[in-house]
């Protein structure tokens, strides 16, 4: 009779120990297809701002163009607001400010890009840490266009 509790403890343990495994595999899979969902969704969202800023720069002159561009970028920072970091929160920010200081009028680019450069740099950060950080060790420019303002 020893024997076969002993061997019932054994197996009983046996089954504990393999669902316990399976339940923490099951929790970390789920825990990891969340993030990558997150994850595309927010490379969405900052594809979609820097987009926006692109229709704005190329409606320059077309108030219809400018209106439609200016829409797009609302909506976007709508979504934005919800799902950015702070890094990335606080070039929105930034941007918005420029945007506004230069309303109708002909704006510094370079103070532009360089409002973008950070952007995408936060974005990167937010998105993929470890990428980010090599990037930003080969001291990597982004390029943006912005078409030449008369």
């Amino acid at each position: 009779m020893a024997d076969i509790s002993g061997d019932l403890f054994v197996i009983t343990c046996g089954v504990v120990i393999v669902i316990v495994v399976l339940a923490i595999t099951f929790i970390r899979l789920r825990s990891a297809e969340r993030r990558m969902q997150e994850s595309s969704y927010k490379l969405r969202a900052y594809t979609d701002l820097l987009n926006a800023v692109t229709e704005i720069n190329l409606a320059h002159g077309d108030s219809y163009k400018m209106d439609i561009a200016k829409k797009n970028l609302a909506l976007t920072l709508n979504r934005l607001n919800l799902i950015g970091s702070s890094g990335v929160l606080k070039s929105v920010s930034d941007l918005l400010d420029f945007f506004n200081e230069h309303k109708d009028k002909d704006f510094d680019t370079l103070r532009l890009h360089n409002i973008l450069n950070t952007l995408v740099i936060e974005a990167r950060r937010d998105l993929n840490p470890s990428h980010a950080r090599r990037v930003e060790e080969s001291q990597v420019r982004y390029r943006f266009f912005s078409p030449i303002r008369k």
